[in-house]
């Protein structure tokens, strides 16, 4: 009996010690990559946490790589050979990842293996799709309506429009409310509400979607983004004292918001680059001619890096308000006190310093000047 029982003891030690072994052991990430162009050479991973960027290398042998590592949560990846911005972006997860592309167009590449990113990406390869589509069409029509900016459109046509891109707006949000529900366990939900819904300023869609998530998910960096957006657009909120901000225009001379003081003012984020906000110019154009004898100013805050292209777009767009830019692009100043993510955007800001409205576009632009300087 005491053999017996020595036996048992060390075969439950020795199985509590092996599971011990196992639980311990964090599982990594391994990527095995083929380029079917690219024989030998190197390639590179880059991913970033918490703003420290980590890059890892790996040699091209016979068209096929490797990397190897650990990561604590998901987080976005880029394979890239020379140039990053070329690079292959994917959720970068502690699973088996296969890659396969080319070297001239990494961002085509099939990425398989690892149930987040697959999660992440089914949105835009299934979900999406049907919003993309529709949006072209609407685009299309649009643009061929206004021939590419270069005309102004009627009222009724201008709200024919606009009732068309409500109704694709209301699309759009029953597509991703039901995408988050179904996958609200996935970081591929607060993926999906952080740049759907706060990269572009849709700041209450967001609120309302947040308790969905798992307390897992609510854990994750991504949700972290999403908060401290939500905080930022909470001090830009309507009835909230606008911040302050001071910028240099093309001549170097300082424009600082308090220069509006006692008038309506819009400021404008946008960027020569930006299509929707090249077409958005003409209406603003038309406001700005119609009220602004009446105390309507703008204030344009341009997110592009060259100035040679920043003044040849407000030349040709006939944009004769004050203009202000860092060439900063995305890192602008005045954009990251504002919280703005996208391009156009815009606040409303009364004679009182305080936020009117925000991100008025076409005709509800027209309506809410109209409603607040009719008498002047």
């Amino acid at each position: 009996m005491k053999y017996i029982t020595l036996k048992v003891l060390f075969s439950t030690i020795l199985c509590l010690t092996i599971s011990f072994s196992f639980a311990q052991k964090k599982p990594g990430y391994l990527i095995k990559g083929t380029l079917t162009d690219y024989p030998s050479g190197k390639v590179y991973l880059q991913h970033s946490n918490n703003d420290v960027s980590t890059i890892d290398s790996s040699t091209v042998i016979d068209h096929k790589f490797e990397f190897k590592g650990k990561v604590a949560e998901p987080i976005f990846c880029k394979i890239y050979i020379k140039d990053e911005g070329k690079g292959a972006q994917f959720l970068l997860e502690n699973a088996e990842i296969t890659f396969s592309g080319k070297k001239d167009s990494l961002y085509l590449a099939k990425i398989n293996g690892g149930p987040e990113n697959t999660t992440y990406m089914s949105f835009y390869k299934v979900d999406w799709k049907p919003v993309t589509a529709k949006a072209g069409e609407i685009y299309k029509r649009l643009d061929k309506a206004n021939q590419g900016g270069k005309v102004q459109l009627d009222s009724a046509t201008r709200t024919a429009f606009d009732n068309e891109f409500k109704a694709l707006n209301a699309m759009n949000d029953s597509i991703i409310n039901a995408y988050v529900k179904r996958n609200s366990g996935s970081v591929g939900a607060a993926i999906v509400i952080l740049e759907r819904y706060i990269n572009y300023p849709y700041f209450d869609n967001a609120r309302a979607l947040m308790p969905l998530l798992s307390e897992k998910v609510k854990r994750s960096s991504f949700v972290k983004q999403i908060n401290n957006a939500l905080i930022l657009n909470a001090k830009t909120a309507v009835g909230q004292p606008a911040p302050l901000f001071s910028m240099a225009d093309s001549d170097g001379k300082m424009i600082s918001l308090t220069d509006f003081k006692g008038k309506y003012v819009l400021i404008d984020f946008w960027a020569s680059w930006c299509g929707p906000c090249r077409k958005e110019n003409p209406n603003v154009v038309s406001a700005y001619r119609k009220y602004h004898d009446k105390g309507f100013e703008i204030l344009g805050v341009s997110l592009d890096t060259k100035k040679d292209a920043w003044l040849s777009a407000i030349k040709a767009d006939d944009l004769t308000w004050n203009h202000v830019s860092d060439l900063k692009g995305w890192a602008n100043a005045a954009a990251a006190v504002y919280g703005v993510k996208s391009v156009p955007a815009s606040f409303l800001i009364g004679p009182d310093g305080k936020v009117v409205a925000k991100d008025l576009r076409g005709e509800e632009l027209h309506k809410k000047l109209e409603s607040i300087l009719a008498g002047k």
